[in-house]
């Protein structure tokens, strides 16, 4: 009976319990404790050296090595701008996670590196190297290529075509950057929404980028000197120097035949024209892809010639 007493004591019992408790841990609890320890080494980490980063970010900058610079937007006028937050997770994140989208929004007071711009429901500061510029009172003529934005949904940037120019300041116009339709349907472009592209190396033109296999295909936000600020596949951001660089004609002049270089995915590889449809600002192109041939058709800043690609 005593002995009984022993193996039984609260000592004993308490024991038991604790044995039982780490045998527990070790199974039942062990993604419970890995994701507590997973997110103590997150907030370690964006609280020891994002914080420090985003308090020491001076105005205008942004995580590249780029420089500051000013604007020649005016208040009131149309820009397009990624959202801030996109750029401060280049600090949070590392640049090379950064992902942005161009948008349209409303400039309130541009200022000489950074300007103040009406966002969704508030005001931001925006690093003017970010914000391209739509200014005030532009018309366009049948077969201007725009930077513009997509003006039903969305808002997000875009280059169209002018497939009707009745009312100049409000041209009626099709999306070259989207995929191809046929009887693609038409968007009507409100009045100041859009500037003509007509100069390489303007912002929202293409460019082919070198790039270990070839060449990439980029869409320039600001230069400054041989610095080259664009936006690639996916919304990448990266800085190249212009020797690097290559600008894709605004409008390619091409008849079926002709070899061109055609963006499939991400980057420019060899292809023959099949077919034009200039007055939607097309080209058909044959390339080989997966070993079989493939026909695709492109907007133009997708098609270029001249590229020295194997």
């Amino acid at each position: 009976m005593n002995y009984l007493k022993l193996c039984f004591s609260p000592l004993l019992i308490l024991g038991i319990m604790c044995l039982w408790a780490c045998g527990s841990s070790n199974n039942a609890n062990t993604e419970s404790m890995d994701s507590i320890s997973e997110q103590d080494t997150i907030q370690k980490v964006v609280a020891e050296a994002p914080q420090k980063n985003l308090k020491n970010r001076k105005p205008g900058e942004i995580p590249f090595d780029f420089p500051t610079v000013n604007t020649t937007a005016k208040a009131q006028e149309y820009v397009l701008a990624p959202m801030l937050q996109w750029i401060e997770d280049g600090y949070l994140k590392g640049k090379d996670q950064m992902v942005l989208i161009f948008h349209s929004r409303e400039m309130v007071e541009p200022g000489a590196v950074e300007s103040k711009l009406k966002s969704i429901g508030k005001e931001i500061m925006m690093p003017n190297s970010m914000i391209i510029p739509i200014p005030k009172g532009a018309t366009a003529n049948k077969g201007d290529v725009l930077l513009t934005w997509e003006q039903n949904r969305g808002a997000s940037m875009r280059t169209a075509i002018v497939v009707d120019n009745a009312n100049p300041a409000t041209p009626k116009i099709q999306y070259l950057d989207t995929p191809y339709e046929p009887n693609q349907p038409t968007d009507q472009a409100q009045a100041n929404s859009f500037v003509v592209l007509n100069q390489p190396w303007q912002p929202g033109s293409y460019l082919a980028v070198k790039s270990k296999l070839g060449y990439d295909y980029a869409q320039v936000v600001r230069v400054v000197n041989e610095d080259v600020l664009t936006v690639g596949f996916t919304g990448k951001i990266k800085v190249y120097n212009k020797k690097d660089c290559v600008p894709v004609p605004i409008r390619l002049d091409a008849k079926p035949g002709d070899r061109v270089q055609v963006v499939k995915i991400a980057s420019f590889r060899n292809g023959t024209v099949k077919k034009t449809f200039p007055d939607i600002g097309r080209v058909a192109v044959e390339i080989e892809f997966g070993g079989k041939p493939q026909t695709i058709v492109v907007g133009y800043g997708k098609v270029t010639k001249g590229l020295p690609i194997d």
